[in-house]
């Protein structure tokens, strides 16, 4: 039999998991590409110790849900969604789509501070979901939230974005 090739996995961040924020460096700055992207949902701020974001977004909008092996997710193969605003309440949100060439290796520690349980037990899912970047619509996974949460709701700025920044970080 032969050994399955490993496949990289595309991961949409958008807090602070983002270039230049603070665990950029530790768990993401061994992509291998990021690019900026855009996506279709709500994002709120959490007021927890020095607050982090979380983003619904539209159920139909989730193409698959992960496991605890980030190497076989990195294998799902589908065509991306619409790009069009689904109907409802729902922003976009921008932030960057970073590329992993070793997700085994790199996508653990990631999950590890999300709380991902692939049960849906911890603080976020991860989702493949369709985004938006300027070379097209691509598939990426991202972490989000499906249970309840006491966050504050951002709202689109004057470019019709919502972007996520630190607490204490003007614009």
């Amino acid at each position: 039999m032969a050994a399955q090739v490993p496949r990289a996995m595309q991961l949409f961040v958008y807090g602070t998991l983002k270039s230049g924020c603070c665990n950029y460096e530790r768990h993401c700055s061994m992509a291998v590409h990021r690019e900026k992207a855009w996506l279709w949902g709500r994002i709120y701020h959490l007021d927890r110790d020095e607050g982090y974001p979380m983003v619904e977004i539209n159920r139909e909008a989730i193409l698959a849900r992960g496991s605890d092996r980030p190497e076989i997710d990195a294998l799902f193969e589908c065509e991306p969604g619409s790009d069009d605003k689904p109907d409802g309440d729902w922003d976009l949100i921008e932030g960057e789509l970073m590329q992993f060439d070793r997700p085994e290796r790199d996508v653990p520690r990631i999950d590890l501070l999300e709380a991902f349980r692939p049960d849906g037990a911890g603080l976020y899912s991860r989702v493949l979901t369709t985004v938006s970047t300027e070379s097209g619509r691509q598939v990426a996974w991202t972490y989000i939230r499906e249970r309840e949460h006491d966050g504050r709701r951002l709202h689109p700025d004057h470019s019709g974005t919502v972007c996520w920044r630190p607490p204490n970080v003007i614009s």
